[in-house]
C-alpha cells in the first residue's frame, strides 16, 4: 500500500515501550542490523528484525527472556518472516522516527512497520513470569 494508508496501522507509540524492560538498553549500543537480505525474521514483541542465524546467535536486545539463543523451535516461536516495511534507527535518542513508530527505547538496529501474528502461549509464559506484559499484535 502506500505510506498513508501504512502509517494508519502502525501500534500506538506507548505501546510496545511500555511493554519491554529498557534498564539494560544503552543508547551507545551497537546496532543490530541484519547480516543479509535471505531468512530475515522480525521480533514478534519488538519488531527488531535480523536473520535467523543472528536470531540463534544473539537472542533479541530488546526482550532477553526470549530464550531465542541457540534453540531454533523459541526462535521459531518468537519470530516471523510476515512483516512489513522497515525502517532503520541508529541513535535512539535523537530518533523522530523512533518515537513515531515507538521504538524511541529500544536497541538500535532495523525494526519492521508492522509484524503479523502472535507470541505462542508458552512464550507469553516466559515472559509474564519475568514481569514483562504481553500485548498481542493486531490482525489485519
Amino acid at each position: 500500500g502506500d505510506a498513508v494508508s501504512e502509517i494508519g496501522a502502525v501500534p500506538s507509540p506507548a505501546r510496545m515501550e511500555d511493554l519491554l524492560d529498557d534498564d539494560e538498553l544503552g543508547a551507545d549500543s551497537a546496532p543490530s542490523v541484519p547480516i543479509g537480505v535471505k531468512k530475515l525474521r522480525a521480533c514478534l514483541v519488538s519488531r527488531l528484525v535480523k536473520t535467523e542465524t543472528q536470531w540463534l546467535d544473539e537472542g533479541c536486545e530488546n526482550v532477553p527472556s526470549l530464550p531465542m539463543r541457540g534453540d531454533r523451535d523459541a526462535m521459531m516461536q518468537c519470530t516471523t518472516p510476515h512483516f512489513d516495511g522497515l525502517v532503520a534507527m541508529m541513535d535512539p535518542s535523537k530518533s523522530w522516527v523512533g518515537r513515531w513508530q515507538g521504538i524511541s527505547k529500544l536497541h538500535p538496529g532495523v525494526y519492521a512497520l508492522k509484524v503479523y501474528g502472535n507470541l505462542s502461549e508458552e512464550m507469553v509464559t516466559v515472559m509474564e513470569e519475568n514481569g514483562l506484559a504481553y500485548a498481542p499484535n493486531e490482525e489485519d
